[in-house]
């Protein structure tokens, strides 16, 4: 009975310290509006802007790489409405060549009025960094 206590102690413990160390994006961040598929050591999304314009939501991302090589970058966005149900199909991947230590800006308009919130999906196959 004491082992099945320890157990569950060090359980505990352990969610108690990854809940600690991962926290939530804090709302409105540029964090908490971008999906990364992969980890990307060179490519960061540095910089995120949105507004309606003629009634559709409007949005412009900077993308910066840090790298002295070009990078690949794919990207989507997912629209949603304000019950953040998504709203439209789904996005085909879009590609852009970001070169080498320079910013790339991407604009994006919402296919509907009815569109109040993105998130912008991101990944880069050859900007991986050590996943298992």
């Amino acid at each position: 009975m004491n082992a099945v206590k320890s157990v569950s102690l060090i359980a505990a413990l352990l969610a108690l310290t990854a809940c600690a160390t991962h926290q939530p994006p804090q709302p409105g961040s540029i964090n908490a509006k971008v999906e990364q598929l992969s980890e990307m050591s060179y490519l960061q999304v540095t910089d995120l802007r949105a507004v309606k314009r003629n009634h559709l939501l409007t949005v412009q991302a900077e993308i910066t790489n840090t790298d002295s090589a070009n990078q690949q970058l794919y990207y989507r966005f997912k629209w949603l409405d304000a019950a953040g149900f998504t709203v439209g199909g789904e996005e085909t991947w879009k590609p852009v060549l970001v070169y080498a230590y320079q910013k790339q800006t991407l604009t994006a308009v919402a296919p509907s009025p009815q569109v109040t919130d993105f998130r912008m999906v991101v990944q880069s196959p050859d900007n991986t960094g050590n996943l298992p």
